[in-house]
């Protein structure tokens, strides 16, 4: 990180936000518009059971979390939060459960948002 005299003179170094959000405990991911995972911090990696190197480059279909609601559905094929927003750009919620990789349940609220490129056009999600 870069600091200046000045405090409001702040400029981050590339490494910076990668390490914020390392840092937080929730689970966070990044899909590109393919829904591959580009990203995938410790928090994810604490609540899944999943290393990076082990989901980088999955998809939200391949099943691999396989999210599912209340009633056992499987939702990365029909429901899918992350599909809807990559369509339309609206922020979804839900709370639904993700398979550890030990096997068991994991319930999760899951908050999905869209990343943008420079002119609008959605590029991911997060």
């Amino acid at each position: 990180m870069i600091q200046r005299d000045d405090p409001t003179d702040f400029v981050p170094d590339p490494q910076f936000f990668r390490t914020v959000v390392d840092a937080l405990p929730d689970g966070v991911y990044v899909t590109d518009r393919q829904r591959r995972i580009v990203y995938w911090n410790r928090g994810a990696e604490q609540i899944a059971g999943y290393a990076a190197a082990e989901v980088l480059g999955s998809r939200c279909s391949d099943d691999l979390l396989m999210h599912v609601d209340d009633q056992g559905n499987r939702l990365c094929r029909t429901g899918c939060p992350l599909s809807a927003t990559l369509a339309d750009g609206e922020v979804r919620s839900a709370d639904l459960y993700l398979q550890h990789r030990d096997g068991h349940r994991v319930p999760v609220r899951v908050r999905v948002a869209p990343l943008r490129d420079p002119q609008g056009r959605i590029t991911g999600a997060v």
